[in-house]
């Protein structure tokens, strides 16, 4: 599955990962503007979980408020961005796909 990772040291990253199952992913600074290392798990949370990363999230970062938009698969990744524990909000291209065109179709 195709996921976007949102706020990776302030970056939203684009990954193929499976749920449950553990994946690595290297970004070099050509591709990403920086080194980027993530290792962890995508994983399907609850709804609640699923808010209180979302707005931690937020509220680190700004950048990201849009996110709050997301109503479908709740995913959170788990894991390590450069060595740092995390916990962040996770989406699957579909539901972005999906989203970005029902966006888009109710602004016209």
């Amino acid at each position: 599955m195709k996921v976007f990772i949102y706020n990776v040291d302030g970056l939203t990253v684009p990954v193929e990962a499976e749920p449950g199952l553990r994946f690595r992913f290297q970004c070099s600074s050509e591709e990403c503007g920086k080194e980027i290392l993530i290792e962890g798990v995508i994983m399907q949370v609850d709804e609640e979980e699923f808010t209180e990363v979302l707005e931690r999230t937020i509220e680190e970062n700004r950048d990201f408020k849009k996110i709050r938009e997301i109503t479908s698969r709740r995913l959170v990744f788990e894991g390590k961005v450069n060595g740092k524990h995390v916990k962040l909000p996770a989406e699957s291209f579909e539901d972005f796909a999906k989203r970005f065109l029902n966006e888009v179709l109710v602004l016209r």
